[in-house]
């Protein structure tokens, strides 16, 4: 029995065999449900594999099994028990990270419009920030439910002000701003809400104003 699960576990560990395995080795009937009327997602592979590595663990090797390679066998399968539930927390933290950007961004979009301009500005900037965290938590997420592999965290540069760039700095971000620009003012339009109206009105403001101040530099 072992030897099966172990080949499993080794292997690409498609789904329908293993749903077979735990079902003839499993003692859980309500797990079995789950994964069988669930299908194949990402949470569900995680979840198979980790029952199948539990199984696997707990049961003696069988006799068959020479007493040299015992050792490595046990060593594989600590391992493959050990990755489940950390790429499990892992892909949670995900998820309340991006909760916690939602009520950030909710927070910070609700006093935007009564602050004065130079505090407007720096809270503007926040929410870009925490908008483009946001892209890069999704697509990690997606990735992870798709692939069952977490990808690792982006490294980010420091983004430097406007007074600080050099020429080609400032045509770079002349181009980043223009995109943003475009970005907001289709927002603007496909508005729902005057909630959301006004947020993707102040930050298309903001942008246009960043604009304007990086022309007026390219122009010297």
């Amino acid at each position: 029995m072992d030897h099966e699960i172990l080949l499993w576990l080794k292997s690409d560990q498609e789904y329908l065999t293993g749903l077979a395995l735990f079902d003839r080795y499993g003692h859980s009937p309500k797990i079995g449900r789950m994964l069988r009327i669930g299908g194949a997602t990402a949470k569900n592979r995680l979840t198979l594999s980790y029952e199948l590595g539990k199984i696997a663990k707990n049961i003696a090797v069988s006799d068959e099994t020479p007493a040299l390679v015992k050792p490595q066998i046990q060593q594989e399968i600590s391992k493959t028990t050990q990755q489940v539930p950390q790429e499990a927390t892992s892909i949670e933290k995900l998820r309340s990270e991006q909760k916690m950007i939602y009520k950030m961004l909710d927070n910070l979009h609700a006093i935007l419009p009564y602050r004065e301009n130079l505090e407007r500005k720096d809270i503007a900037f926040q929410i870009l920030d925490l908008d483009d965290r946001l892209i890069e938590l999704k697509l990690r997420i997606e990735h992870f439910e798709k692939n069952g592999v977490m990808l690792p965290e982006p490294v980010k540069e420091k983004l430097k002000s406007v007074s600080d760039l050099d020429t080609a700095g400032l045509i770079q971000r002349q181009m980043n701003v223009r995109t943003y620009i475009t970005r907001y003012k289709r927002l603007v339009s496909d508005s729902k809400s005057l909630k959301s109206l006004s947020r993707n009105r102040e930050l298309l403001d903001k942008f246009q104003l960043e604009m304007d101040d990086i022309n007026k530099r390219l122009e010297k």
